[in-house]
């Protein structure tokens, strides 16, 4: 497993990365916009730590536009396979339009936790 990054869903994704860029120094790792030049999702960098926003209400964000732990895995069903026989609750793994193989997985205290694996960079359509 990579590093365990968090997400947050936030009401505008360009105006959390100027905040973020003005408040506590985070710099710019990918950012994606939708077809009309919006931003979408954005990786906001701070020496070894990324924050990654995307727009609440977005089908990925987790409900309530709560945080959730994003984490890269070698093999999303693998790791399924295992969190599934831990006792997770489950969602099927699907490939996403950004490129990432996905798939969540809730722990007994409620969390979310989204495995993945990046399989090609592409942008949203």
């Amino acid at each position: 497993m990579q590093a365990i990054n968090s997400y947050l869903a936030v009401a505008n994704v360009a105006a959390s990365v100027e905040f973020l860029e003005r408040a506590f120094g985070f710099t710019r790792g990918v950012v994606l916009t939708d077809v009309d030049g919006q931003l979408r999702y954005a990786e906001m960098c701070h020496r070894d730590s990324v924050v990654m926003l995307i727009r609440k209400g977005d089908a990925t964000a987790a409900t309530s536009g709560i945080a959730a732990l994003y984490t890269y895995v070698d093999d999303v069903d693998r790791a399924l396979a295992r969190a599934r026989q831990a006792g997770a609750g489950v969602e099927e793994a699907e490939d996403k339009p950004w490129g990432d193989r996905v798939a969540a997985v809730t722990d007994p205290d409620g969390y979310r936790w989204v495995l993945a694996t990046f399989k090609k960079l592409a942008p949203f359509s």
